[in-house]
């Protein structure tokens, strides 16, 4: 064989070197990549977890509320009407009240677009304030106020500013709301890019 014809040969035994190299690199990248999805896809349930174990507890919060009451309704002596009437704003107060809990939240990382899933599982409510503090993100397609029903959701959408990706970007979001007798509640969101939860509910 000639000079000629072997370094041909071994031209393409190098070549077919590389390409099962950069074959195998390639392999190794999308095994990561998928690693990465599904640590994020689990990070995301376990939040979406831990956000149902929270309204599960507020529920069961209300529920101790309206027990406590009753106590307080069969102890009063006929004759204390002031009692009796602070008893009645509570059970009424108790009866309207939204419970509103967050199912998550996802984004677009070409975009850098964020949406927070808003869920309410307790008495109707109308969404009258986003107040946002952030240095990352800016809010959109705010649609306020908006009537969010028992058993309804919507999303709260944000925007990436700057050069930190969206998955990174921090932010604080005061919630407030009203129900059906017009009863003001602020509850506060903290986050950073999708790992999203509620820190505090009160009402103002």
């Amino acid at each position: 064989m000639s000079d000629h014809l072997l370094s041909i040969l071994f031209q393409i035994i190098g070549a077919l070197g590389a390409l099962a190299t950069i074959g195998a690199f390639i392999a190794v990248f999308r095994r990561d990549k998928d690693k990465q999805a599904q640590i994020e896809k689990l990070a995301n349930i376990a939040t979406i977890l831990k956000a149902q174990n929270e309204s599960i507890k507020k529920q069961n919060e209300l529920v101790q509320q309206e027990i406590d009451i009753f106590k307080e309704s069969v102890n009063l002596k006929a004759g204390d009407q002031q009692a009796i009437i602070a008893i009645e704003e509570k059970k009424l107060k108790l009866s309207v009240q939204p419970n509103l809990w967050l199912n998550g939240a996802g984004y677009k990382g070409y975009d850098g677009e964020l949406s927070i899933d808003l869920n309410n599982k307790g008495e109707d409510a109308k969404l009258l304030e986003f107040n946002l503090t952030s240095d990352d993100i800016v809010l959109h397609s705010l649609s306020l106020p908006w009537d969010l029903d028992k058993g309804e959701r919507r999303n709260i959408y944000g925007r990436r500013v700057g050069e930190k990706h969206i998955k990174d970007a921090q932010y604080e979001i005061d919630v407030v709301y009203e129900d059906r007798l017009h009863n003001k509640y602020m509850m506060k969101i903290k986050g950073t890019g999708n790992s999203v939860k509620i820190v505090d509910t009160k009402e103002i």
